[in-house]
């Protein structure tokens, strides 16, 4: 049963296979520079994980359905646990994969969206104009985010329902003060009426990526495209763990 032993050899991408004597070369390269391009290939240069957060009922799920599907359901549903949508947009001539993770408000569900928190980089913090509580808990929300996710999180305050102006009881300059406060921006915004809602979640990935271009400058001084100069030498060795996976 000697001849059964496989073989792999490794010469730059290139692989050549023998099993139990016979040469498989070919087909195995064939293949792979084929599919390779196939299973490595993106749609998007970034990928920006986006929370939405605050109080129950101040219209989360209707402003991420009107940037998701540019769609508004009057009727309300409760959002129970969370929920997620995708959108693609471009920036700077960057196409950026948007997630957005919409979460309960309801404080039973609080152990559960907590925990999406982490490894989120932005954070929407959503209060109703005609709520006056839901704006006081802004606050709260706050310290949630300073206790569960990244210090570095980009934020930004909604006061939704912003076309209900003759039920307001928050004015807009408390929004801005209150935003002022924590060095945040800050958005009216109005998921019915389409009052904007494209432009907040535009200006917080606009934000997102100026900070992560920002640290690829750091951590690349000397280069220009942002990326990462690769010698011969690191080819070489990138190739070799290439064959050794498969």
């Amino acid at each position: 049963m000697k001849n059964k032993v496989v073989k792999a050899l490794c010469i730059g991408t290139q692989i050549s296979w023998t099993i139990c004597g016979i040469k498989k070369s070919l087909l195995v390269c064939h293949l792979w520079d084929h599919f390779l391009p196939l299973i490595m290939a993106k749609t998007y240069d970034y990928l920006f994980k986006l929370l939405l957060i605050g109080d129950s009922g101040v219209g989360k799920t209707c402003v991420l359905f009107r940037f998701s599907e540019d769609a508004f359901n009057s009727t309300f549903i409760s959002t129970i646990g969370i929920d997620f949508k995708i959108r693609t947009i471009e920036l700077d001539g960057k196409k950026i994969k948007l997630q957005i993770w919409d979460t309960a408000g309801q404080e039973r569900f609080r152990t559960i969206t907590t925990a999406y928190y982490r490894g989120a980089m932005g954070i929407m913090l959503v209060y109703d104009i005609t709520n006056e509580k839901s704006f006081d808990n802004i606050k709260n929300w706050i310290r949630n985010i300073e206790e569960h996710a990244s210090a570095d999180v980009e934020k930004m305050i909604l006061g939704n329902k912003c076309d209900i102006n003759e039920k307001r009881q928050v004015s807009k300059d408390r929004g801005e003060k209150l935003a002022l406060e924590y060095g945040i921006k800050f958005m009216e915004t109005s998921a019915k009426a389409n009052i904007n809602v494209e432009n907040s979640f535009l200006t917080l990935a606009r934000d997102i990526k100026s900070k992560m271009d920002t640290k690829l400058e750091g951590n690349n001084p000397q280069s220009s495209n942002h990326g990462v100069k690769i010698t011969t030498e690191q080819q070489k060795k990138s190739s070799f763990f290439r064959c050794v996976l498969l």
